[in-house]
């Protein structure tokens, strides 16, 4: 039963964080085209509140992985997919604290256009196309670790 329900939430959570972060990846060639103020403002505007849903969904999201991780460990196919995925969960934390919060705090904190406005948004949207690919992996690996664990045999029928 807790396997199953750390499954769950590690699956559920890092869904959602793969919907955000491939959301971003989508946006980025558009964004790119932006001018300073357009971008800033959609940056303040249109992300305001993100954080507080996504951020602690993929801390959560990495802790319940561990958890399977220490819960399929005998199992070496399983544990390998399920560790890949939370090392991925793990750089894409790391890519979000070293590189898009010091973007979001730069942003959040700006009343004009900052003078390194594409650093700050070249920051932002690449640190967030990096993200995107890591929950990506990071979510193929979830599906492929359970997919993996379920037993096959040749005496059931298919309903």
């Amino acid at each position: 039963m807790i396997l199953k329900t750390a499954r769950f939430v590690s699956l559920l959570l890092t869904a959602l964080a793969t919907g955000v972060a491939f959301c971003h990846l989508l946006e980025l060639p558009n964004k790119m085209a932006l001018p300073a103020s357009t971008w800033l403002e959609v940056q303040k505007v249109l992300y305001n509140g993100f954080g507080r849903i996504i951020g602690p969904a993929e801390y959560v999201a990495l802790i319940a992985t561990v958890v399977v991780l220490l819960l399929v460990r005998k199992r070496r196919t399983v544990f390998v997919l399920t560790l890949t995925a939370g090392l991925c969960i793990a750089v894409a934390l790391i890519v979000w604290i070293r590189f898009v919060g010091p973007a979001n705090l730069r942003v959040d904190t700006a009343t004009s256009v900052p003078i390194d406005w594409m650093q700050v948004r070249d920051q932002w949207e690449y640190g967030h196309a990096a993200r995107a690919v890591l929950f990506i992996v990071g979510l193929v690996a979830l599906l492929l670790s359970m997919l993996a664990d379920i037993p096959t045999s040749n005496t059931q029928s298919v309903r």
